[in-house]
């Protein structure tokens, strides 16, 4: 693990260890997006103001 911590994502042999760009990736994967730009502007927005109040 690259800083000792889960969770812990594996793809094709390359990990990465932040639980947000995690999810980002998966909600691509998964068709878990915004409809367009701005949709995912406002998400990434939503998102990003959940981990401030989280600190």
């Amino acid at each position: 693990m690259p800083f000792g911590q889960v969770p812990l994502l594996e793809v094709d042999g390359k990990k990465i260890d932040q639980s947000t760009a995690i999810c980002r990736h998966l909600a691509k994967q998964f068709g878990l997006t915004g409809r367009n730009d701005w949709e995912d502007l406002e998400i990434d927005a939503t998102v990003d103001t959940i981990h401030d109040f989280r600190m």
